[in-house]
């Protein structure tokens, strides 16, 4: 099963390849009454957005997927490259280093085969996906699937709604004083300027809202998580106020793990059904590797080899009957371990 490390971004403020000369960040002469003035006028000052040559910025205007993705991109740095973006028949040639770039790091996808939508102005819970991917949480949104809060909630696609909810639970996406979130509108420039300050000047305070998230969401008792040591570590805070130090990678790592370990408690014999072979020894060596961790409720009494090999032989033959396909792919899975004696509990319980 592919997976995808939450890893910190190291963003350099840089923008370059402008391709008019922009109006300065005290010279837009159209920002006074924008509620994103004070965004615009710190990332003008940072060369991070520029304006246009009659000295506007022009706030309220939407913005195409293909220009936002030019900002985004020339925002992270991310190396440019055109021929990534070469199937899509509808990028122009000024956009198309900077849509590849998206695509390359797996930031952005096409609307349909073939076609990117570059001049089609782009929505608020595209803008979101687009930013949760580049902060590196789109397994954890989908493995969390949070609830949104949002009145206007019904509204979301089914695409977006884990990337909007999870953006949502660690404070980066906002509602309007109604509760909307109004993810079918399009994104203004204005809104663009808000979301690339908050990406971008305060990144360190929404990573790390991530990173509580997520561990809170995971491990008992666990109250807080600390960003420690430049990115490289994390203290963990537990609710008898003892505490550790992991590092970052180790604790994204686990956390991926102990949420798709819950999510297989979801999956039943006709998913594992669906199955190809493969498909399931890789599901199973999954399972059998987390209860191999030193945080693991279990401990293997035989090889890993060996407990994958019982356990799908024995899942294989369980599942063929259709009376027991409803049953919990990760509860059999379990009870096979146990009853063969591959595993044993660490817990009293």
């Amino acid at each position: 099963m592919a997976k995808k490390l939450l890893l910190p971004l190291s963003v350099l403020i840089l923008l370059t390849q402008l391709l008019v000369t922009p109006a300065s960040a005290s010279s837009f002469t159209d920002i006074q009454n924008t509620f994103a003035k004070d965004y615009i006028e710190v990332l003008g000052s940072e060369k991070i957005i520029d304006g246009f040559p009659d000295g506007t910025y022009r706030p309220n205007s939407t913005i195409k997927r293909g220009d936002f993705a030019k900002l985004l991109s020339l925002a992270l740095d991310l190396p440019l490259n055109a021929d990534s973006a070469s199937s899509f028949t509808d990028v122009p040639e000024r956009v198309r280093p900077f849509v590849g770039a998206l695509i390359d790091a797996g930031i952005a996808n096409g609307k349909k085969p073939g076609y990117f939508g570059s001049n089609s102005p782009i929505t608020r819970q595209e803008m979101i996906i687009m930013f949760m991917r580049a902060m590196g949480m789109e397994d954890f949104s989908q493995l969390l699937n949070f609830d949104s809060e949002f009145t206007d909630e019904s509204s979301i696609s089914i695409t977006a709604y884990p990337y909007v909810s999870f953006a949502e639970e660690i404070g980066f996406a906002e509602g309007n004083l109604n509760g909307q979130f109004m993810p079918v509108s399009y994104g203004t420039r204005a809104a663009a300027a808000k979301w690339i300050y908050f990406f971008l000047i305060e990144q360190d305070l929404y990573f790390e809202n991530a990173l509580n998230v997520i561990g809170i969401n995971s491990v008992e008792n666990l109250n807080q998580v600390t960003l420690v040591n430049s990115y490289e570590s994390v203290t963990l805070t537990y609710a008898d106020n003892t505490s550790k130090t992991q590092s970052l990678e180790d604790f994204v790592e686990e956390m991926f793990l102990r949420l798709q370990y819950d999510e297989f408690y979801h999956w039943n014999g006709f998913d594992y059904s669906t199955l190809t072979a493969k498909e399931k020894g890789e599901i199973i060596s999954l399972i059998v590797y987390i209860w191999d961790q030193e945080w693991s409720d279990y401990t293997l009494k035989a090889s890993p080899e060996k407990v994958v090999s019982k356990v799908k032989e024995r899942l294989d033959s369980y599942f063929i009957n259709d009376i027991n396909k409803k049953d919990s792919l990760l509860k059999e899975a379990i009870w096979v371990a146990v009853d063969e004696f591959l595993i044993e509990s660490n817990t009293s319980n």
